[in-house]
């Protein structure tokens, strides 16, 4: 690609440096630090033709590793799960919709309609009435503020939830005609797929819709259980639970300003973790700032004994 910013530069020097060297025109390892692996290396030819060239790299050159540009193996262990998953869900959507009619298969029209069931049971009568909530607070603050706009986005997603599984219903039972929107949710919900309609009125997510289903449970009970005393915070905040988790970080800010008359413009957030890993070891709310759980480490361990 093009060199376009000083990183970039400083990438294309390391790679110049390793490989042109005098080096080059005798037998030398191409793979940087390819020492360390067993079975995995790529030695550059002696001085010959071209076609022989071409035959060295056909015939020595293996499949592709992150070890030929100096990476760990398990650079591509993403990569390659992403790869699968992309393969099995395309076999899936290949999957013939008909009816098979043998041993009793459930069709994907029946698979979609249990799934329907399923999920509108689960929260057909849910729905926060924000408006009663508003007028029984005495004073609504910046946390009362971020757990409302929650309940408001919930709302949202919820009506839209249930207005679509009753309409796929009625276009089950013959009363309505099936739409291509219609269509697009019967293959969602048999694929378990979330449909698109949910997710563009919820949060960035890349769960399958089971799991999406519980993990929405989840959050609408965090708020369900704040409900109960508005006034105050949670002992413990789910903050990757928040469809908006930094209007809760900046809540923290405004909170804290206000307490000690400070300027809010200078103010940050800072993270102290603590050693205790259950919400059940907390006796009670953070007397400076919050306690929130829901934060995560990619490529990386904590170390609670070290607490680093």
């Amino acid at each position: 690609g093009h060199i376009v910013n000083d990183f970039d530069r400083l990438l294309a020097n390391e790679y110049l440096n390793f490989y042109m060297k005098d080096e080059l025109l005798d037998e030398t390892e191409m793979y940087p630090f390819a020492e360390d692996e067993k079975g995995v290396s790529f030695m550059s030819p002696t001085p010959t033709t071209f076609e022989k060239y071409i035959e060295h790299i056909d015939s020595t050159m293996g499949g592709d590793t992150p070890i030929a540009f100096g990476l760990h193996p398990n650079a591509e262990i993403d990569f390659r799960t992403q790869q699968s998953n992309s393969m099995f869900q395309t076999l899936l959507e290949l999957q013939p919709r008909e009816a098979s009619g043998g041993d009793g298969a459930a069709t994907p029209q029946q698979i979609a309609e249990n799934v329907a069931n399923e999920i509108l049971d689960k929260f057909g009568e849910k729905i926060f009435d924000v408006e009663d909530l508003v007028r029984s607070l005495e004073e609504q603050g910046p946390y009362q503020n971020v757990f409302i706009q929650e309940m408001d986005v919930m709302n949202v997603l919820l009506v839209e939830i249930k207005r679509s599984i009753k309409e796929l219903k009625l276009g089950f039972a013959g009363e309505l005609t099936m739409s291509d929107a219609m269509e697009s949710l019967m293959t969602s919900l048999y694929l378990d797929r979330v449909p698109e309609t949910w997710a563009k009125r919820s949060w960035p997510s890349m769960r399958l819709l089971a799991s999406w289903v519980s993990n929405f449970s989840d959050r609408l009970l965090q708020l369900e259980e704040w409900m109960n005393n508005p006034s105050e915070i949670p002992k413990v905040t789910w903050l990757s639970g928040l469809v908006n988790p930094t209007s809760f970080l900046t809540a923290i800010c405004q909170v804290t300003a206000q307490k000690n008359q400070w300027e809010l413009d200078k103010l940050v957030t800072f993270t102290d973790v603590t050693k205790r890993m259950s919400i059940d070891d907390m006796d009670s709310t953070s007397r400076d700032g919050a306690y929130i759980i829901g934060l995560s480490m990619q490529g990386a361990r904590w170390d609670v004994n070290g607490v680093q």
